[in-house]
């Protein structure tokens, strides 16, 4: 093969791989990221592109000569090199370097699926109606229905394991590449293989995509009970006014204590959940945020145009898909001896990701930051404990024992 053709064939290799390689550090000289905007959404990615085009450094580091070598090596020596793949194994290397952080939440995500859309959080939204997570595995599992949705009102739960999408396995998938398989315009529908915590048997379940309305307050108790019992399912641009106008009909109707129901709750909005913690602190820290570079941004309780409720006794109940702003809120007022929470320990489900896109149409999440209690708990993979540690066999029961459990408490410790 011509030395020139080589050479060639070598530089563009290694533009491509320098492209991916320079991120981190270009982001530390020229593009410092800017802290989280508010209508962030806590368990997504925002897409964040360079403010100048990257460039293939000129220098790169001695350690990752070995690479070049051996792409130098294939293209002169393999007998069938004529074969050899750039885009292939451009991708490879990326998917390998991406694996080795041990970081679910870090992955590529190939051209056919990279896709820069945003879930909207402000009205509403076309899809099944549910938050997914990676599990620790690997695996992509259902962290929560939405009330009233497609996917629930068709038997998906908490826990389930999404196997495959429209008969196509999710197998090495990342969480993008799933989500962008998993969501669709209204009207059309999408089969998913899942297999249900408790279930070891595989359930093949059509969903029909539909247009999905927000809505997150729902009171589960008599009207005139002492013990409110109030379920926050999501944290939307209005829950902390409905939540809060709840509570004012709650107490006018004889409440005495809240009872503030977290189960299945995958999260939602930064500027949510901070107004929803401020409902019942009159100052301190909401978050801290601390990044790869330790610098640490802290989001503060804020006065707000509706009423507070500072004084009310709240007992939290959380499970193990409690998760992100919930668990937000519940190590706040953990923190501060606001509220006393009952359940199982929460999801963990602590850390901020971006998007950055690549030349080759694809495109990379980064964890970039983890969040920290008021008291400087790590959220991201530990969860919130329980002061009354309070297990439910079953995550789809919203009621049962673990609602007994907290109401026993509430009356035994509060209302006497």
């Amino acid at each position: 093969m011509p030395l020139l053709y080589t050479i060639k064939k070598i530089s563009k290799f290694i533009f491509l791989f320098s492209f991916i390689l320079i991120i981190s550090c270009t982001s530390s000289s020229n593009e410092i990221i800017k802290n989280t905007n508010e209508e962030e959404l806590l368990q997504s990615y925002q897409l964040k592109i360079p403010d100048d085009e990257l460039k293939a450094p000129s220098e790169y580091s001695k350690k990752l000569k070995p690479v070049w070598e051996t792409w130098a090596y294939l293209t002169r020596d393999y007998v069938e090199r004529s074969s050899l793949s750039e885009d292939e194994m451009t991708e490879l290397l990326i998917n390998t370097m991406m694996k080795s952080l041990g970081d679910q939440h870090s992955n590529y995500i190939s051209p056919e699926f990279f896709n820069v859309e945003n879930t909207d959080m402000h009205g509403k939204y076309q899809g099944i109606g549910a938050s997914v997570d990676m599990n620790r595995s690997g695996g992509i599992i259902i962290v929560s229905p939405f009330e009233g949705s497609p996917a629930k009102n068709a038997g998906i739960l908490p826990g389930d394991l999404i196997l495959e999408v429209n008969g196509k396995s999710l197998e090495g998938s990342s969480l993008m590449e799933a989500i962008n398989q998993i969501r669709g315009p209204e009207g059309t529908t999408v089969d998913l293989l899942v297999k249900h915590l408790l279930n070891q048997e595989q359930e093949l379940i059509t969903i029909r995509r539909e247009s999905i309305k927000l809505e997150s307050v729902k009171l589960r108790s008599e009207k005139n009970s002492e013990i409110a019992h109030i379920r926050l399912t999501n944290f939307y641009p209005e829950s902390a006014k409905d939540l809060s106008n709840m509570i004012n009909e709650s107490k006018n109707n004889g409440a005495k204590a809240i009872l503030l129901d977290l189960r299945n709750n995958p999260g939602g909005l930064l500027s949510s959940v901070i107004d929803v913690t401020s409902l019942f602190l009159d100052k301190g820290i909401v978050i801290k945020e601390i990044d790869g570079y330790n610098r640490e941004q802290i989001w503060n309780v804020r006065d707000l145009n509706f009423n507070k409720h500072l004084n009310i006794p709240i007992i939290i109940l959380i499970n193990n898909y409690s998760a992100s702003a919930s668990e937000v809120l519940t190590g706040a007022l953990k923190d501060y001896n606001r509220a006393r929470v009952v359940g199982e320990t929460s999801f963990g489900k602590g850390s901020v990701g971006i998007l950055r896109p690549l030349s080759n149409g694809g495109g990379i999440s980064v964890t970039i930051a983890k969040w920290y209690t008021p008291n400087g708990n790590v959220i991201h993979e530990k969860g919130i404990t329980p002061d009354i540690i309070m297990p439910s066999q079953d995550p789809s029961d919203t009621t049962g024992i673990q609602i007994e459990a907290a109401k026993n408490y509430i009356t035994n410790n509060i209302l006497d």
